[in-house]
């Protein structure tokens, strides 16, 4: 990597850091997560979740990667765009977050999670949701915001439905111990 990518990593990475997740400031949670928590917590869950029959190794990047294109379009909870408009800003989003880096693998990454095709894409959207339900469980136990866990598990359950029946079978394991 040379100096001017290196630079623009440093500046991508600081703005991930930085993101307040949106949902969570609609809600008026006291000093709630950035999107790279986020992410790195639904990665961490990837590792200690991910059933033998999925590629653990592409579930943590697909992890790691899924919110990356908010660091230039921003984050938006559900219902401010269509799924379309969202989609699309995204998309041209995460190009240009390749562009600046030079790593197309984020990409293909991101546009497989978001199609939602394999069992990999699947169980990290899946994974996307339950993070939720851990980090709402998280606020009302600090009583940083009010009682988010139903809310958030009710909006997990049909994505963790969605995964094959080995991840769902282990997803709804969790779910059931939080909400």
């Amino acid at each position: 990597m040379q100096k001017k990518e290196m630079l623009k990593l440093v500046a991508i990475l600081g703005k991930m850091k930085q993101l307040k997740r949106q949902g969570w400031i609609k809600r008026q949670v006291k000093n709630p997560e950035s999107d790279a928590e986020h992410s790195f917590s639904t990665a961490i869950l990837a590792i200690l979740l991910a059933p033998e029959h999925l590629d653990k190794l592409k579930c943590v990047k697909m992890a790691l990667v899924h919110d990356l294109p908010e660091v230039v379009c921003g984050d938006h909870v559900p219902g401010e765009l269509s799924a379309e408009e969202k989609r699309a800003m995204e998309h041209e989003a995460m190009q240009q977050v390749v562009k600046a880096l030079g790593w197309p693998e984020f990409e293909d990454l991101f546009n497989e999670f978001e199609q939602a095709q394999t069992n990999e894409a699947k169980f990290v959207k899946a994974l996307d949701g339950l993070d939720n339900v851990l980090t709402a469980r998280f606020y009302e136990s600090e009583r940083l915001g009010g009682r988010l866990t139903d809310e958030f598990a009710a909006s997990a359950y049909p994505k963790i439905m969605q995964s094959d029946e080995k991840c769902r079978d282990v997803l709804l394991d969790v779910l059931k111990y939080l909400a």
